[in-house]
């Protein structure tokens, strides 16, 4: 053992090298990042050229309504994939690691309800992220995140969309 060197230092030495595996510990995860509204598309467009492991870059489109007479709420919608292709939400959620719906301030966020219930039902934790551009008011601001609120784990505001980017790049999307 060497002295005078911290834990991580002394856990960063050849020595210790030994003993690390030499493999990642663990399997690349599948992220569905959902954009909510149309600004949000066009960020996620920039962003779907970087390099991700296995993310899918999707569109809401629209809820598709309860089959049944009890009247639910809606658990499953029609997605867009970046290249016009429609899927289904429960299709995308079933394999899912990561969910992250994208949108952007003083925009209707009610597809955060439909998303966030549809994780609800399969056991899934939903991400927001709140795009909070330049000249987006306080109150559309807080109407936003009072929406999404309820249906999202975390939720997070980013004053600019290179922001986004990082807040992806830290969820290992």
């Amino acid at each position: 053992m060497q002295l005078g060197l911290s834990e991580s230092a002394r856990f960063a030495t050849a020595e210790e090298a030994r003993f690390r595996i030499a493999y990642p510990n663990s399997l690349p995860r599948k992220s569905r990042v959902i954009a909510l509204d149309e600004p949000s598309v066009a960020m996620l467009r920039t962003l779907a050229d970087m390099p991700w492991s296995g993310a899918h870059f999707l569109r809401y489109v629209n809820a598709k309504g309860a089959t049944d007479s009890l009247h639910m709420l809606p658990v499953d919608a029609v997605l867009e994939d970046l290249e016009g292709k429609r899927v289904s939400l429960a299709d995308e959620l079933a394999d899912a690691d990561i969910i992250v719906m994208v949108t952007t301030a003083g925009t209707a966020a009610e597809a955060a309800e439909v998303i966030g219930n549809a994780c609800f039902v399969r056991n899934k934790l939903a991400t927001g992220l709140v795009r909070n551009a330049e000249g987006i008011s306080a109150e559309d601001l807080a109407r936003t995140l009072t929406t999404m609120r309820p249906f999202a784990a975390m939720l997070v505001v980013s004053n600019g969309d290179e922001y986004v980017g990082e807040m992806l790049s830290a969820l290992r999307v």
